[in-house]
């Protein structure tokens, strides 16, 4: 799992609309589309702060965009605006990918569209909050990157304006919902931490006199408006209903006008229901192995001895580990050929999941480095170590070496880090501005059974299993995603059959079905994904025949952008 702030994918197409004049008639559609990604998007970021942070544009750092209804009325105007732009441009001669484009453009719009609709709904008592603890942790991520006088100004100016736009923000919230309240309040639960243990003794080792006790005051009144909101969910709800289905209509929509994908909700549960069935197969069948060799795979210890050796149990140790495993799996694909690391690629910078994160980020993940920004390397989150892990390790805690390389394949090489890097360097500004989390997901979790299927664990039966471990649970989660976004089950019939069928804890089980309830259309990236991507690969090898190459179709696959591969497919299957 990536982390991807959700602001940036609420708010990322309303800057994109500009007052500013598209190049003339007589231009290409594709240059008229880069225009208005690119001079439209730079135009509007002094209006949407939090959305240049994220960017990695830090010139607006100390402000906020307009709150409350201003701020829905200013983005539905860009939108309008950004849709007459689109309709003006000419297609009669456009190319496949400039076509394609323009329908990147279409469903990115009516993603949006719906995004501010939802906003209007008022069903999420959480956003707000979160939405200021994610901005200023997403600063804190790229401090360096700036000079830090500056830095910190920004810091205490956003500080100094965040309670009134919380304030503001939460006329908003007219119909809150009893789930976002329970799932905000376990992250608001650790909010304070980031501004009190983490930010105070920077800025005590920082700031002079003055400027420290101006940004205690800011720190204080913030985390008082925090802890306020924070109760506010806690003494109410209780009396919040469950809301949080958009419907089997909605659903489909979203599939079909948004994703660009050829399913609908019966089509994704058909996807979840086969991946299940074969991971529990697969299961099986390695477990039935390792009993004849006397060996548990359902014990820790016992696993870790067939998984490549136990994770150590101190941060340091903890660390270097993981770091070892990067470095194993870089030469793996190189070795195999599996893909081109280009020459640009940073590195993982690996560091603890803070703790406001850990309950909605159980195991690693990965931050990419900010498209505007000049930055290379990617953040690896890891949880911090777990002394009971060799004994009773949670279930998404890597407490062996091969886990770590699953893992670490998933979110690094050949993974997120890799498919994202390779797609922020795309010439096609709509390319790169676009994100699909079924291609990003989906090509992490078909690597993990390619690496697998290569050779990358040897005879360890452990990683093979926590592979089909994983499988179980993507399966699971596509056919939990579709039942709870159509209404079909309600939370409760959905947490039963989750932790039965994807063989979990309670508290996993809670977790992921929570997540997978407030974000439809997240859990089955990966299984669609993968299915999409193996249905591709079997096309492209029947038309390329005897110049087929594994590697040419990976490089090729991540040369489109993370972008619909029913987008990616129509490209590569007409050159």
């Amino acid at each position: 799992m990536r982390v991807r702030p959700l602001v940036l994918l609420v708010t990322l197409a309303l800057g994109l609309a500009s007052t500013a004049p598209l190049p003339a008639a007589a231009a290409s559609a594709g240059s008229q589309l880069q225009a208005l990604y690119t001079r439209g998007l730079l135009r509007q970021l002094k209006n949407l702060p939090e959305v240049a942070t994220f960017l990695g544009d830090y010139r607006y750092d100390g402000n906020w965009s307009a709150p409350g209804m201003a701020g829905i009325r200013q983005g539905q105007a860009m939108l309008r605006q950004f849709e007459k732009q689109l309709n003006k441009i000419d297609m009669s001669h456009a190319t496949l990918r400039e076509r394609n484009d323009m329908r990147l453009s279409r469903a990115f719009l009516v993603a949006q569209k719906r995004q501010v609709a939802e906003a209007l709904q008022g069903k999420d008592p959480g956003g707000p909050p979160l939405a200021i603890v994610g901005v200023f942790f997403t600063m804190l991520l790229h401090k360096d990157e700036q000079n830090p006088n500056v830095w910190w100004d920004h810091v205490i100016s956003r500080m100094e304006k965040a309670p009134a736009w919380l304030t503001a923000q939460k006329t908003l919230i007219t119909h809150p919902g009893k789930l976002q309240a329970e799932v905000a309040q376990q992250q608001l639960a650790q909010a304070p931490g980031l501004f009190t243990y983490i930010m105070t003794p920077m800025a005590t080792a920082a700031l002079s006199k003055e400027k420290l006790a101006r940004f205690a005051k800011a720190r204080d009144t913030l985390v008082a408006s925090l802890t306020a909101w924070n109760k506010w969910l806690s003494d109410n709800a209780a009396s919040w209903p469950e809301n949080f289905a958009m419907g089997r209509d909605a659903y489909n929509k979203m599939l079909r006008d948004e994703l660009l994908l050829p399913y609908d909700a019966a089509g994704i549960e058909r996807i979840g229901q086969m991946t299940l069935d074969a991971a529990i197969a697969d299961q099986n069948t390695i477990l039935a192995e390792a009993k004849a060799k006397g060996i548990d795979l359902t014990n820790a210890a016992q696993a870790a001895t067939v998984g490549g050796g136990a994770t150590p149990a101190t941060k340091d140790a903890q660390f270097a580990f993981f770091q070892t495993q990067l470095d194993t799996l870089q030469n793996f694909i190189r070795q195999k050929q599996i893909v081109t690391i280009p020459a640009y690629m940073g590195r993982m910078k690996i560091e603890t999941t803070p703790a406001f994160l850990q309950p909605v980020l159980p195991g690693p993940s990965m931050n990419s480095p900010p498209l505007l920004s000049k930055e290379r390397d990617g953040i690896y989150f890891i949880p911090p170590p777990n002394p009971q892990m060799a004994t009773n390790p949670k279930f998404f805690e890597d407490f062996d070496r091969d886990r770590v390389l699953m893992t670490s394949g998933h979110e690094g090489f050949p993974g997120h880090f890799l498919q994202l890097s390779i797609a922020k360097h795309n010439p096609d500004a709509v390319r790169r501005f676009s994100f699909d989390g079924v291609f990003a997901e989906g090509w992490a979790f078909y690597e993990e059974r390619l690496l697998r299927q290569l050779g990358l664990y040897g005879d360890d039966l452990d990683g093979r299993y926590a592979v089909a471990q994983f499988e179980r649970l993507r399966g699971a989660r596509a056919i939990v995603d579709a039942k709870l976004a159509t209404g079909e089950w309600p939370f409760a019939q959905a947490l039963q059959w989750f932790q039965t069928n994807a063989g979990v804890d309670a508290e996993t089980a809670r977790g992921e079905v929570s997540r997978h309830a407030l974000g439809p259309g997240q859990a089955f990236d990966y299984a669609v994904g993968r299915a999409q991507i193996v249905d591709l690969l079997n096309t492209y090898k029947s038309k390329k025949g005897a110049a087929f190459s594994l590697l040419g179709f990976h490089n090729d696959l991540l040369s489109h952008g993370t972008v619909p591969i029913a987008v990616v497919a129509s490209e590569m299957l007409a050159e």
